[in-house]
């Protein structure tokens, strides 16, 4: 993690990384089922040699509980989790706007409270850390003693 962010803005992308591999795990369920309710689907088409509406509406009749009509859902969220993780990672290790306003909006579809957790944070001005700004100067007491010294006789030459 970059070193910029809050214990705030850390916790908050944790949260949100947890909640889209949650996501993205009830996704990857749900295109297993796909892929279980097709190879039903292809089997009962074979076994009776109709198309795949018949063989549907004959499996449903049957009692068979098929999980269809969710493909594009389905798909679209795995996308979106795998995109939010990326653009979080992205976000981590740069601490760049961009990045974060866009795994905002990725958390957002994803998870709609990670995305509004994140996106408070980024535009409250608590994702990064207050740093104290020192002013190093180069110079020890012996350099500032001499320097002193020189502005005092440039003053006075011109006085004479």
């Amino acid at each position: 993690m970059n070193y910029r962010f809050s214990k705030l803005s850390k916790t908050i992308i944790i949260i949100n990384i947890v909640l889209t591999l949650t996501v993205a795990v009830i996704h990857g369920y749900n295109i297993h089922r796909i892929e279980v309710t097709n190879e039903k689907i292809y089997k009962f088409m074979e076994e009776k040699n109709v198309t795949r509406y018949t063989a549907i509406r004959m499996l449903e009749r049957e009692g068979e509980k098929l999980f269809i009509n969710q493909e594009f859902t389905t798909y679209f969220g795995m996308f979106m989790c795998i995109l939010t993780l990326i653009l979080l990672y992205k976000f981590l290790k740069s601490h760049g706007f961009f990045f974060g306003f866009f795994a905002a909006f990725g958390s957002f579809v994803t998870s709609f409270v990670g995305g509004l957790l994140l996106f408070y944070v980024i535009f409250s001005k608590k994702s990064e850390i207050k740093r104290k700004i020192k002013r190093y100067s180069l110079k020890d007491e012996w350099e500032r003693y001499i320097h002193e010294k020189v502005i005092i006789i440039d003053n006075t030459e011109d006085k004479v």
